[in-house]
């Protein structure tokens, strides 16, 4: 997945700059569509691409810089007399040559150094605005107990109890998955490997509260597959409970988030069970969204 999605980046940015030597154009117009390409919003894109004046993300530009940097070096003849400086630098030279030849192996080298900066940034981006949450969670915290102190309020009146309903992950998974598929169910848990390759393998998605899950599977099993007839369309769904309800599975979340959401499924999964496998048409009425 990752490739093709280099291939397709790759090949924009040289067809949109083709006749362009400049390094610094290159890295800032690839970091711009890596970050078309990964689906990432217009707010965290901006904060990305104004990142090179930020300090965490310059100083990895700095370096690339540094070894893109031409360096002087006197030149001298064959007897040993000076004739003057050249500029030499080992990346920079190979870098700018085969730009200017067109060469889609080192444009490639430059589009990969673009992603790494567009995730670097997003990451950042995603740290910065988990300390702000935290930061005016504590401030209203503060201000809450703050108030309930003032007013002299010695006894708990009217109190309530907080009902937390279970959420539940449904997963579309081809049945030509089924020797991972039957893995998993053995296995009875997800641990962090198997959270990457139900990413990988997962075709669309659903999640929703205990009460929406159960009326979307209650008459799953009519579309149960008898021995004998069997098809390549058939599928598995993938039930998971989860410990709490994680936003990045809901639709029109980018390709960055909910990958790392997949990732953290082991820490997030309380239960997991797979159907038995059924004809296609059985996810139609679950609502569920693309991957």
């Amino acid at each position: 997945m990752f490739a093709e999605q280099l291939n397709r980046v790759t090949e924009r940015v040289r067809r949109e700059l083709q006749g362009s030597n400049s390094l610094d154009l290159y890295l800032s117009y690839s970091t711009r569509i890596w970050c078309e390409e990964l689906d990432i919003n217009k707010d965290v894109a901006d904060y990305i691409l104004r990142g090179y004046r930020q300090h965490e993300i310059t100083e990895l530009t700095n370096y690339i810089y540094q070894e893109w940097e031409q360096k002087q070096e006197e030149e001298k003849d064959l007897l040993g007399w000076f004739k003057g400086n050249r500029k030499i630098s080992q990346l920079y030279s190979l870098a700018v040559f085969n730009l200017i030849k067109g060469r889609n192996e080192n444009v490639r080298f430059i589009i990969i150094i673009a992603f790494c900066v567009t995730a670097i940034g997003y990451f950042i981006y995603k740290l910065n605005q988990q300390k702000r949450q935290q930061t005016t969670y504590r401030e209203d915290s503060v201000k809450d107990n703050s108030n309930y102190l003032a007013s002299g309020a010695s006894t708990v009146q009217n109190s309530s109890i907080q009902i937390i309903n279970k959420q539940f992950l449904v997963l579309v998974v081809s049945a030509s998955q089924t020797d991972f598929v039957e893995s998993l169910a053995a296995k009875g848990r997800i641990d962090f490997k198997d959270g990457e390759s139900l990413y990988e393998i997962t075709k669309y998605l659903w999640l929703g509260s205990e009460n929406e899950f159960s009326q979307r599977v209650a008459n799953i099993d009519r579309y149960a597959v008898s021995k004998g007839k069997e098809s390549e369309y058939d599928i598995y769904l993938v039930y998971i409970e989860l410990n709490q309800a994680d936003e990045r599975f809901r639709s029109n979340v980018n390709q960055l988030d909910r990958y790392d959401a997949f990732r953290k499924l082991a820490d997030l999964a309380v239960d997991l069970k797979i159907s038995s496998r059924l004809q296609m048409e059985a996810y139609e009425n679950i609502g569920v969204y693309n991957r």
